[in-house]
């Protein structure tokens, strides 16, 4: 009396899932046994068939399945980086546009790092004229020969005059108003 193999060891054989030896056990069974070639055959047959029509005919998901997936879809909400990463290129020119100019037109002002040289030079000629105006002999005043023509006394005198008090000087005699 010969031992039949169910069929779930059937199926395994056909799906090539035995390891060697079983294999090699199931063939030499079926080509003995016509009660386990026939199971053998149903299977067969019943899993080719199950390939065309799953070949054939489209499958559809239950309308219930269906609308339970979409509501799912629905109900989450992208995060902002997911939304921010939907944009991408299209987001990414143009900002990277507004940065260049940016900096382009920024770069003098961040340079700036405050009063220009110039002021600093009027404020030491301006530091200057006050001490000549308090003592016009002192260092680095420069020597002035008096002379009884008038018109050499006001040039003279006008050197010592503060800038700010040079716009009162009449411009052709160089006399004061």
């Amino acid at each position: 009396m010969t031992t039949h193999y169910d069929r779930d060891t059937l199926i395994d054989y056909l799906h090539g899932e035995l390891d060697p030896g079983s294999d090699a056990a199931v063939l030499a069974h079926l080509e003995d046994c016509a009660a386990c070639s026939a199971a053998h055959d149903e299977e067969a047959a019943l899993g080719e068939a199950l390939r065309v029509a799953a070949r054939t005919a489209e499958l559809e998901f239950p309308s219930m399945v269906k609308a339970r997936v979409w509501d799912a879809v629905r109900r989450e909400q992208p995060s902002w980086l997911d939304r921010l990463r939907a944009w991408g290129p299209r987001l990414a020119v143009p900002v990277a546009a507004v940065i260049a100019l940016g900096a382009y037109l920024g770069a003098p002002v961040w340079q700036r790092t405050g009063q220009p040289a110039g002021i600093e030079a009027a404020y030491f000629l301006d530091a200057h004229n006050a001490e000549l105006q308090q003592n016009p002999f002192g260092p680095g005043a420069s020597p002035t020969v008096y002379t009884s023509d008038s018109q050499d006394r006001a040039s003279s005198a006008a050197s010592y005059i503060d800038t700010a008090d040079a716009a009162t000087l009449d411009d052709a005699s160089g006399a004061f108003n």
